[in-house]
């Protein structure tokens, strides 16, 4: 069983990662509608606001119980963040509230010794919300992903990226309901399962990168293709570690290494994206959350920036 603090420490950063990323999907998915189905927009603009005031919440319980290590590793905000929403606000017209992303980027790390008990009250009361607002968020992407392969819907957002997203959240909702048993979401044991799934995550953000860029923009198409391959490789090689047919130890070296390269190229492409230097239809708060992704994947696998 967790301890009182290891239990807060694990649920706020868990929280304070994914929760921005709940929100930032929704965000995606309402941008992606035509006007026939602003309905269904007007759906995911709500859910939108729901894991924007959760991630609020979260934000206000963490100073001075967030793990140092997790602030560190810009898992939850980086150095363009609150640009990139702030242009992201100015080509869409989507109010982004910038003091969330400032409330988030002040968070100390963990100095205030054992949590009082209604801190560890509202920290489970909290992955308890974010467990059925994710609930809510996987079920609305699960039908909007039957209706567009059913050739029901149109979405400019790929098939296989609201599968992409929806595997995320489901992902998100196994974290929470092991921290609400007491269980270690950081058992170095289950490391190499979780390779597995962020290698593929990997794969697919660079497949994504490369379609979104501009056709000439060439040299970025063919490097992001690349990672593409190299993360379908190590996919692979991930799976059959969890067989015990290859190595864990060498895998992993090789994930941290590729996700270091990875994680350069996207924070570039970021910057790039920022100071209008890349031609694309990757809006600039994709750039950034595929960037936290891989500062995400970095932390899990013990690297920190």
């Amino acid at each position: 069983m967790l301890t009182p603090n290891d239990f807060v420490m694990m649920s706020l950063d868990l929280n304070l990662f994914f929760l921005r990323i709940m929100k930032e999907h929704a965000l995606f998915l309402e941008l992606g509608f035509t006007p026939r189905d602003s309905r269904t927009a007007e759906e995911a603009a709500h859910l939108r606001m729901v894991f924007e005031k959760l991630l609020d919440e979260a934000a206000e319980l963490a100073d001075g119980y967030a793990s140092e290590r997790a602030i560190e590793s810009q898992q939850f905000v980086t150095e363009y963040t609150m640009e990139a929403e702030r242009l992201t606000k100015f080509y869409t017209g989507v109010m982004i509230d910038p003091l969330i992303t400032k409330k988030e980027a002040a968070i100390g790390p963990g100095n205030r010794g054992a949590p009082p008990r209604d801190l560890v009250r509202a920290v489970e009361a909290l992955d308890r919300k974010a467990y059925r607002a994710s609930s809510m968020l996987a079920d609305f992407k699960s039908r909007l992903l039957a209706s567009v392969r059913s050739c029901e819907m149109f979405t400019l957002n790929y098939p296989l990226l609201i599968e992409h997203i929806l595997r995320e959240a489901r992902f998100f909702m196994t974290m929470l309901v092991m921290l609400v048993k007491g269980e270690d979401i950081m058992d170095p044991r289950d490391l190499i399962n979780k390779e597995a799934f962020w290698n593929r995550i990997m794969a697919e953000h660079s497949k994504f990168i490369a379609g979104l860029l501009d056709p000439s923009e060439q040299n970025l198409i063919d490097t992001a293709r690349m990672f593409g391959k190299t993360f379908d490789k190590l996919t692979a090689e991930a799976v059959e570690a969890t067989n015990q047919t290859l190595e864990a130890a060498k895998v992993t070296d090789e994930s941290i290494a590729e996700t270091i390269r990875l994680r350069d190229f996207k924070s570039a492409g970021t910057d790039g994206i920022l100071n209008c230097q890349i031609q694309s239809i990757i809006l600039p708060l994709l750039g950034d959350h595929v960037l936290r992704e891989a500062n995400h994947y970095l932390y899990v696998l013990g690297m920190s920036k």
